[in-house]
């Protein structure tokens, strides 16, 4: 019987894992590199490859200190321009793989734990968090995937330290480590341990340890900032520190209830909610079976399940006064799914009795409220990836062709761009970066800003022109050797 129960459960488990694995991977490269930090990402990674090198981050072959971030994530990007060519799936593949190594070290922590329920339960809810695929997460070239990737384990390392102290060395690694990926926003994890102390004072009680586990949190860190000190002093640094989130904070202008909004109308969220009432409901159909008094029994609940609790509220809080970016508190949805999951093996274990009728409760409202949230995302997010006909999807698409038609030929080649697509839509002549990405990547070409005039006095470039402004050129590029006519018209100096 033991047998067939846990047949069940992990087939279910192994199930939704299947799913994950289809939402995380299927048409992962299609659509083109988005506006800002991915494209830029794939850029900066793209340059380093170009440049075989593995700690300078540069965007246009200058230094990089927009994105500012350790180079940790860009350089397991490089890596994957080595293994899968260098693409849009090549850039976000370290996310996606992150992403089910993330469900899989979660699953395996609730094994761990005794909790077949909750490990049953996990990829089923990890699932239903719709922007983990559909913005900056999972199927983004983007640093977030990692670095959630270590704070969890992190996370786990805290949990683990109540009963084997020696889990400090894995926490302070994690900690480091997260801090290679998105710099000061480390520093969650590090609040998050000191809000824990009361559970893990025994920890405390070894010098040495507290030492090592300092010096494993700082070495990586510190050689890295010690070797871009060398090369730019401290502008990195300062721009690190003091640069991007500061100067974001200051120019917000987001209500600081964004964060708590967009959390408490998640899925995520919601199925914790279902999951309370039917603890409750059961808690009390069962009440005369019960070995404990309520309130104990939720005490105790609350008291061993405290750190996935500060592990929510933190980082939401946190953003909600110093950012508007909600992504940022992605980790919060993390802590809620597993908190979820083991909600939902507490409700079939304690206030269920383990009943067939609770265990059939728990798993019908917890798929039908999955699925709601599952189904939309693999319909619109997954399977429809790059099929809009955004103008940069044509872009991209045509700088393919226009590679495979003419090879390395137009290789390290000035470019100028004329488009219609850009955030300020005020100027045309600007290479944003979800085009800059694209154009370095697949043609290898040099973005040059700069008018038609600039282009006519630039003996050896070329300049691509969206068709759709043809009109308004046609009068000046007229008789200029048209190099490739689809939706994007690429031109070169020459004349007829």
């Amino acid at each position: 019987m033991l047998n067939k129960k846990r047949l069940f459960w992990s087939a279910l488990m192994i199930i939704f894992i299947g799913i994950n694995i289809y939402m995380l991977f299927h048409n992962l490269g299609k659509g083109f590199l988005i506006q800002t930090d991915e494209a830029y990402h794939a850029t900066n990674a793209y340059e380093m490859l170009k440049q075989d090198n593995w700690v300078l981050n540069t965007y246009r072959y200058a230094s990089d200190y927009f994105n500012s971030k350790p180079p940790l994530c860009l350089d397991l990007m490089i890596l994957s321009y080595k293994i899968f060519g260098v693409s849009a799936f090549a850039a976000r593949f370290p996310s996606a793989l992150f992403g089910l190594i993330t469900c899989i070290v979660i699953v395996a922590f609730l094994l761990h734990e005794k909790k077949i329920y909750a490990a049953a339960f996990f990829p089923m809810i990890f699932a239903t968090c719709r922007p983990f695929f559909a913005f900056h997460m999972y199927r983004a070239a983007e640093m977030d995937s990692l670095f959630n990737l270590f704070f969890v384990i992190a996370m786990i390392a805290l949990y683990k330290m109540r009963s084997n102290p020696s889990f400090m060395y894995v926490y302070g690694l994690s900690l480091g480590l997260a801090f290679m990926c998105k710099g000061p926003h480390a520093s969650l994890i590090f609040f998050i341990g000191l809000l824990y102390i009361p559970k893990i004072r025994e920890a405390f009680s070894s010098v040495k340890r507290v030492v090592i586990s300092v010096i494993l949190a700082a070495i990586i860190p510190l050689a890295w900032m010690i070797k871009r000190y060398m090369i730019d002093g401290f502008k990195l640094l300062n721009a690190l520190f003091m640069g991007e989130v500061v100067s974001r904070v200051a120019d917000s202008e987001k209500a600081a209830n964004l964060p708590f909004i967009t959390y408490f109308t998640s899925g995520t969220f919601i199925i914790l909610a279902a999951l309370t009432v039917l603890t409750v409901i059961f808690a009390r159909i069962n009440s005369s079976d019960s070995d404990e008094k309520g309130p104990q029994t939720i005490k105790s609940f609350l008291s061993d399940n405290y750190l996935y609790i500060i592990w929510i509220v933190v980082p939401i809080v946190f953003f909600a006064f110093t950012d508007y970016l909600t992504w940022y508190a992605y980790t919060s949805y993390i802590a809620t799914s597993i908190l979820s999951c083991i909600l939902a093996d507490y409700c079939i274990t304690k206030a269920g009795k383990e009943k067939i009728v609770t265990k059939s409760v728990v798993s019908v409202i917890l798929l039908v409220i999955s699925l709601f949230y599952i189904v939309p995302a693999i319909k619109i997010d997954i399977n429809l990836a790059g099929t809009g006909g955004n103008p940069v999807d044509q872009f991209t698409a045509d700088l393919i062709e226009f590679k495979e038609k003419y090879g390395d030929e137009y290789n390290g080649t000035r470019a100028y761009l004329i488009s219609n697509f850009n955030i300020n839509t005020a100027v045309t002549d600007h290479w944003e970066p979800q085009y800059v990405a694209p154009a370095e990547m697949y043609v290898d070409l040099i973005p040059i800003d700069g008018t038609v005039e600039c282009f006519l006095n630039d003996k050896d470039s070329i300049i691509i022109v969206d068709k759709e402004l043809w009109d308004e050129y046609s009068s000046v590029l007229t008789g200029h050797v048209i190099l490739y006519d689809n939706s994007y018209l690429i031109f070169s100096n020459e004349m007829y």
